[in-house]
């Protein structure tokens, strides 16, 4: 159950960044925003050459990270444009499908199945998120047609599908290789910083003016920084002990909180409605974890 906690402990502090990450983006950009986050948890991640042996990781497993952390920058990038154009309370809640799509893909990847019981509250959990994007009088194919077809919701589809992918790497890369979660994290940061400079590069905007923009928001971004980094590691030691579906099953918790805190900071709409689906989300993690040693 250890591996339990870890996963509690990072949507705890998951939902904590996505509530800053919001207010952040009223001020910048999301490209703005995610480059110099990658900044700042770089600088921060500085001490793990000086404490672990980075230099000899093996070429197969520094290409999966390369691969991993392109996949799951694009992500990021996604989740942060979508938080940018959508109430939080509404764009968190699509990731919540997030374990369905990584319970196919870890099948499919690495022959790694969900029970019975499992399949339940991984249904439960698409429940729970039709509900919370449900508009009063919407019938079922209403909801789920104006879901598809909003187009601020796609960077969330593809977030989505990328994190699915990326998590069941992040298991490969844990488990399977035994490779250190601060190495990993080291290497994506650098992936993510050398990401998000060629997008600025092609966007044509100037590195200099990002951070002199980000200057005003620097205490919020640190503070992103610092959860992003503590929410990473915590679910990556987490995939160490359990499958990494469940890991993340019980991680999505955070849209739980996030609605919760963001319903109220931000005053949006439908927050008893959208704590309903979230709480049969967090319900649906107990129902898995009855089948898990």
């Amino acid at each position: 159950m250890f591996w339990f906690t870890l996963a509690t402990c990072s949507a705890l502090l998951s939902a904590a960044a996505a509530l800053i990450q919001k207010k952040v983006l009223f001020r910048l950009n999301a490209l703005e925003f995610s480059f110099l986050v990658s900044v700042i948890i770089l600088l921060f991640s500085l001490f793990i050459p000086f404490s672990k042996d980075v230099a000899s990781l093996p070429l197969s497993q520094l290409i999966i990270i390369i691969g991993k952390s392109i996949l799951g920058g694009a992500a990021f990038l996604f989740v942060m444009m979508s938080l940018e154009h959508n109430q939080i309370s509404v764009a968190l809640p699509i990731l919540g499908m997030t374990p369905a799509v990584t319970a196919i893909a870890a099948l499919l990847m690495l022959g790694e199945s969900l029970r019975g019981w499992e399949w339940l509250g991984v249904g439960m959990m698409m429940e729970g998120t039709y509900i919370i994007e449900k508009r009063p009088a919407q019938k079922f194919f209403q909801t789920v047609n104006e879901s598809l077809h909003v187009k601020s919701h796609y960077y969330m589809y593809g977030a989505l599908g990328l994190f699915a992918v990326s998590s069941v790497f992040d298991k490969l890369l844990v488990s399977g290789y035994n490779t250190d979660p601060l190495v990993v994290l080291f290497y994506q940061h650098i992936v993510y910083c050398f990401m998000f400079g060629v997008l600025l590069f092609i966007r044509k905007q100037s590195v200099r003016a990002v951070v002199q923009k980000g200057g005003t928001q620097l205490p919020f971004i640190i503070a992103v920084a610092l959860l992003t980094i503590a929410y990473r590691f915590t679910q990556l030691e987490a995939t160490k002990f359990a499958p990494v579906a469940l890991v993340l099953a019980v991680k999505r918790t955070s849209i739980l909180y996030a609605s919760f805190f963001g319903g109220k900071i931000f005053s949006e709409e439908r927050l008893a409605q959208k704590l309903i689906g979230g709480a049969l989300i967090v319900g649906a993690g107990f129902i898995i974890l009855r089948n898990v040693g």
